[in-house]
């Protein structure tokens, strides 16, 4: 094996290589903290997915015997690009729920008139779930939901669960769907023009579907609830930003602790580049040597990191998240991030300002 093989000095100098080895490990680290934080985002994924396919749309108190809206809902419903289903217009309630940071977020909810329109509700979100026992005021919630009440189906959900809670709504259905979404079965006698609708696009959805009931809706008085992805997005990036700003602080600072670490190795080696120098090897040589050993234990840090990395993600989730009805992402554009830059920060000056101190070593100086 040549004497300037990055592999060479790996293995004959294995505590030495594995210390700068556990240093680079520091950055999968910063990779795992990015995770948990992008988190957030995970709990809301079918919130967005679902309000991208229903849209609710409601009268609004200014309209005297709600008139215009009663134009509306003819409209709407004569429209061959929408299913309609008239609900209640009482509201409802969602569950409050911890994410895996700790933090308690609110439930939304979606309210449905009949058990049919429930059921062609699901066909609509591609919604697989046994849904025989559901009736008239019954909930139907994520086994992911229920987990962070210890609750299972047939479970009356009232004020001894959470507080304030107002009525009593049994489980009728657990579903695999992972949303914390409270799905209502709450009829009502209410006769009259219906004051709110659910309303579903025939092949159109989001902001498309959005754009087409405006439309039709023109200037009569009426209230019609955006997807939810867009609120989602503009409520969490103050959260996103100071975590985010955190994360970054830490990976700079990291980055120039482990650069110091790193450094302090090569010091001790400048004998060794001294006498590579003496006997004739370019400094290209000693640049591509310092070059080689560097990414290629980053490369066996990132590896067997990546490896831990999921690994410990598998075993929190399994173990402690998901029996508490939560979840850490195996991958988060944050995270990804913040071990790029982190890696970035390390191995590019290191070779840079390394490769230039040990190819300028002059054996003479000794």
């Amino acid at each position: 094996m040549r004497p300037l093989s990055a592999l060479k000095y790996i293995k004959e100098n294995k505590i030495r290589s594995l210390i700068i080895i556990l240093m680079l490990y520091f950055t999968m680290l910063l990779y795992m903290a990015g995770n948990y934080i992008d988190s957030v985002y995970y709990y809301w994924d079918r919130d967005i997915e679902y309000t991208e396919k229903m849209l609710v749309v409601s009268a609004l108190s200014t309209d005297e015997d709600y008139t215009e809206f009663e134009q509306l809902y003819e409209k709407l419903l004569n429209d061959p690009l929408l299913t309609v289903m008239p609900r209640t217009p009482y509201g409802s309630q969602g569950l409050p729920w911890i994410c895996t940071m700790g933090f308690e977020m609110g439930s939304a909810s979606m309210v449905f008139d009949t058990p049919e329109d429930l059921k062609k509700a699901f066909e609509y979100f591609g919604i697989n779930a046994d849904l025989s026992d559901v009736s008239d005021d019954t909930v139907c919630i994520s086994t992911a939901l229920a987990a962070q009440y210890c609750l299972k189906k047939g479970d009356v959900i009232d004020s001894s669960v959470v507080e304030g809670f107002t009525g009593k709504y049994p489980i009728a259905a657990l579903l695999d769907d992972d949303s914390f979404i409270v799905f209502y079965v709450m009829h009502s006698d209410y006769e009259g023009v219906p004051v709110r609708l659910n309303v579903f696009g025939n092949g159109i959805s989001g902001n498309a579907l959005y754009d087409h009931i405006m439309e039709l809706k023109g200037g009569l008085k009426a209230d019609v609830t955006r997807p939810a992805g867009e609120n989602i997005t503009k409520n969490f990036e103050p959260f996103i930003l100071i975590f985010g700003v955190g994360i970054m602080l830490l990976t700079i600072i990291l980055s120039v602790i482990v650069n110091s670490v790193i450094s302090g190795q090569f010091i001790s080696r400048r004998y060794e580049f001294g006498v590579f120098r003496a006997i004739g090897i370019s400094k290209k040589a000693v640049y591509g040597k310092v070059a080689g050993e560097l990414i290629m234990m980053d490369i066996i840090a990132t590896v067997s990191g990546g490896v831990f990395i999921f690994l410990l993600t598998f075993l929190l989730n399994e173990l402690l998240y998901i029996p508490k009805g939560q979840y850490l992402p195996y991958y988060s554009d944050m995270g990804m991030y913040a071990f790029l830059l982190s890696n970035v920060l390390v191995v590019i000056p290191t070779i840079l300002l390394k490769g230039k101190s040990m190819a300028s070593i002059d054996v003479t100086e000794f």
